[in-house]
């Protein structure tokens, strides 16, 4: 590492600790593009003793998810909080380009400085959340952002994903749009904590909560402490509940163990993805052994295992 690229992580990190937006978003697109000194950043400022609360706020398209973050955050400040979003939209398979619609849905709370907003591009990743989600989290925690809410892709089903990063869970559903059955079969019931039946000022408001309380009180495994509330983006209804409710299920989070959770799997994806690179790095180097193993009789996986040992051997 060079003596310009040290001086500039170094800004970087000094910005971070003290919670400056420009530091913040250079350190997440650096997160996306250069791994290596990203780590170098995290290794700095990440700070074991504090707890970051990540919300995750999921469900089917359409049902005002991004509008109800957009007043839910406000609220969380008006109560001591520095709220951190991180709005995933879909990528295209082509250009792998994105829309990132939720940040116009969320302009409003763009100039609160106590809400940073990061829209990011799934570029294809199974389960509704990008590759740099925890990154990006990671660093907004380490900035003084004590919640951080999540909105990953929004394709109902593939939503589950956020079990991985986000202590509660809120599902958004909405009247009118035939989604509350299939949300149900999905698998949404069985991991949300909150359940929101928003454009509850639409008709089929009440069949939609109806129904939906009936699902959540046959599905496992929260039991009582699930909530159900309907809210209205329009008429600003239901939003002061939704805090509550938010706020009330992250004081049950054994946060200990959710923290431990959190590492491991965040650490498992990371030593994956480094094992990754390697593999890659390891089979440009040896393009000629490799090639050499097509003309034999190995079966893939036990051309798999040398590819390992040979990295592993390496490393050593």
């Amino acid at each position: 590492m060079g003596k310009k690229e040290k001086s500039y992580l170094g800004t970087l990190e000094r910005g971070i600790k003290k919670g400056e937006r420009q530091s913040i978003a250079r350190a997440i697109t650096l997160a996306e593009s250069d791994p290596a000194s990203f780590s170098t950043i995290i290794k700095a400022v990440y700070d074991p003793k504090k707890y970051m609360h990540v919300v995750g706020v999921i469900g089917p398209p359409g049902c005002g998810k991004s509008s109800l973050i957009a007043l839910l955050a406000p609220k969380l400040v008006e109560n001591g909080h520095r709220v951190g979003i991180i709005a995933v939209d879909a990528s295209s398979p082509f250009t792998g380009g994105s829309f990132l619609g939720n940040r116009i849905r969320m302009q409003d709370v763009l100039d609160n400085d106590k809400i940073f907003m990061r829209s990011m591009a799934s570029r294809g990743a199974k389960g509704g959340l990008a590759m740099g989600v925890m990154n990006a989290a990671l660093v907004l925690g380490s900035a003084g952002f004590d919640y951080v809410i999540v909105e990953p892709v929004g394709s109902g089903q593939a939503d589950v994903d956020i079990l991985d990063i986000a202590s509660t869970i809120i599902v958004v559903l909405a009247p009118g749009l035939g989604d509350e059955v299939q949300a149900a079969k999905a698998g949404l019931m069985e991991i949300g904590d909150v359940f929101v039946v928003n454009k509850s000022d639409l008709p089929g408001a009440e069949k939609a909560e109806r129904d939906l309380r009936y699902f959540v009180s046959t599905s496992p495994p929260n039991g009582e402490r699930q909530k159900i509330l309907s809210t209205s983006v329009r008429l600003k209804r239901g939003i002061e509940e939704l805090l509550k409710a938010t706020i009330v299920h992250e004081t049950h989070v054994d946060k200990d163990a959710f923290k431990i959770r959190r590492l491991r799997l965040e650490a498992s994806r990371i030593a994956k993805e480094i094992f990754s690179t390697k593999v890659d790095e390891l089979a440009k180097e040896k393009e000629k052994w490799i090639a050499d193993l097509s003309y034999t009789s190995i079966d893939p996986y036990s051309a798999a295992e040398r590819i390992v040992y040979a990295v592993e051997s390496r490393d050593r």
